[in-house]
């Protein structure tokens, strides 16, 4: 038999990385559970386990989809567990499967028909919605499929019996990180998770998983975020609203204005990493200062550049970010002598200061390096607005 030589060096590598292994296993407590799915709806309404404002809109599943979903569900299609943590007072919050959960909420959960005139064999056509803002309690109307053609038209209570009774005996499969397993490797948790399947925006994620630490932090970006002379002036379109792209900016804006030295490589990451810091409360923010400054600025540029124009230099083109942190910045750190200018004026500033970044290459393609960020944050600074 030939011996295997192992360095001495690989040994002890490999005893760290086990050490590392076991560490942090340690750390990540879980349990797996089968349920009935009558079982979870009973749940649900009860309140037992929940799903975060934030979380459930992103739910973005179509009829088609829903339906779809149910069909495997009456087939006996066998389908993906779903992931919750337990938080400090017992209940579960959903971590992963919101498309999958919230459908079967909607079609078993809401003991809903929908009204008797949207009703009929086949309702392909008809996309119905009460008057709830509860999106979960509108009962689900099916359409047809390839495999069963018949099931259009067709809510839960109106099945037949038999197949509601196969529905609720399903049994689904769950995942619980226990509540002494640590925020941190619950928000990593929530993050790969919902790094596939029905993709979430870079910021949605940040909004859900962030909470996992505190809610102050993300609820102060959202309602920031509404601030309408912010709004009237960065001008996004429905789908990057939806995406969450009016977050992501204000985020990005209290980023840059308060952590740009920390910046290496990716935004991104940054914006993560400053948003984790803040709701962990490992660095300081003055919430009501920081509010105060960011309402002055919108008010000044709104007034100036409405209409989102200049953030798109190629006339209508797509949103720049960097333009956005330059033309911020440079009114937040220069707030006094903005609100001096006349707003055409301060319009004429913001012009050759957005050409001068340009010239420089300190925006557009390729001006995301720590280098150009640096840079760019610099020139927002020290540009004279008056």
């Amino acid at each position: 038999m030939l011996a295997v030589c192992v360095p001495a060096e690989n040994t002890k590598m490999s005893k760290l990385l086990l050490e590392q292994v076991e560490k942090h296993r340690k750390e990540i407590k879980h349990e797996v559970i089968t349920y009935g799915l009558s079982e979870l709806i009973t749940m649900h309404k009860a309140e037992d386990i929940q799903i975060s404002p934030d979380y459930q809109r992103t739910f973005r599943w179509n009829r088609d989809q829903q339906t779809l979903f149910i069909e495997s569900l009456i087939l006996e299609i066998p389908f993906p567990p779903v992931f919750f943590y337990e938080n400090d007072d017992g209940r579960w919050e959903l971590l992963d499967g919101l498309q999958r959960l919230s459908t079967i909420i909607k079609f078993m959960g809401s003991g809903k028909d929908v009204p008797a005139d949207c009703r009929g064999a086949s309702k392909n056509e008809v996309d119905w919605h009460d008057d709830t803002q509860n999106i979960l309690a509108e009962p689900l109307q099916l359409r047809e499929t390839e495999y069963l053609s018949e099931l259009g038209g067709f809510t839960f209570v109106r099945l037949p019996t038999s197949l509601q009774l196969n529905l609720k005996r399903a049994r689904i499969q769950i995942y619980v990180l226990k509540r002494e397993t640590h925020s941190s490797y619950k928000y990593e948790v929530f993050k790969r998770l919902n790094s596939g399947g029905e993709p979430l925006s870079e910021q949605e994620v940040r909004n859900c998983a962030t909470r996992l630490f505190d809610n102050k932090f993300p609820d102060f970006i959202q309602k920031t975020s509404e601030l309408p002379t912010f709004r009237q002036a960065i001008k996004l379109d429905d789908d990057e609203l939806r995406a969450a792209r009016a977050d992501e900016l204000t985020l990005r804006f209290f980023t840059m204005k308060n952590w740009h030295d920390v910046f290496k490589h990716d935004v991104g990451e940054l914006l993560t990493e400053f948003m984790k810091h803040v709701a962990s409360q490992k660095i300081e923010f003055d919430y009501d200062q920081e509010r105060g400054l960011f309402e002055k600025t919108w008010a000044v540029i709104a007034a100036a550049v409405p209409n989102g124009a200049i953030f798109r230099p190629r006339g209508g083109g797509m949103f720049s970010p960097t333009v956005f942190e330059l033309v911020s910045l440079a009114v937040a750190f220069n707030i006094d002598d903005a609100f001096e200018l006349e707003p055409a004026a301060l319009a004429q500033k913001l012009d050759e200061l957005v050409a001068s970044a340009k010239a420089e290459g300190l925006t557009g393609a390729g001006s995301n390096s720590r280098k150009k960020t640096r840079g760019r944050v610099d020139k927002a600074r020290s540009y004279p607005l008056k």
